[in-house]
């Protein structure tokens, strides 16, 4: 599971650094003969829990590049995002909608 909120179209950078820390050859992915990387990570799927003040504009530039990662690098093929999104709007229930992020969580495990 992975955990980060959204900021500014994506996630901290304290999780793109460990990211590359992680991604390793030989310890996480490996290359094909022809060059395309496989995945060495034992796990079958990957949680990625988002929390927002706003809406999630777009999925590409936070989870999408962790779900690209997984797939490509890490070879997890199966991945969710769990969002707990507009936290911050006036109006909205931030305890209810982290609730139901919770509950997300929950069934995605």
């Amino acid at each position: 599971m992975i955990a980060a909120p959204y900021w500014d179209l994506s996630f901290p950078a304290a999780l793109k650094n460990y990211i590359k820390a992680v991604n390793v050859v030989g310890v996480t992915f490996a290359y094909h003969e022809d060059g395309r990387p496989y995945g060495l990570c034992r796990v079958t799927s990957l949680v990625y829990v988002a929390t927002a003040g706003g809406p999630i504009v777009s999925e590409a530039y936070g989870y999408g590049y962790v779900r690209e990662l997984a797939r490509s690098f890490w070879g997890i093929r199966e991945t969710v995002c769990v969002k707990a999104e507009g936290l911050d709007i006036a109006g909205n229930d931030a305890e209810e909608i982290l609730s139901g992020a919770v509950r997300g969580i929950t069934l995605s495990v």
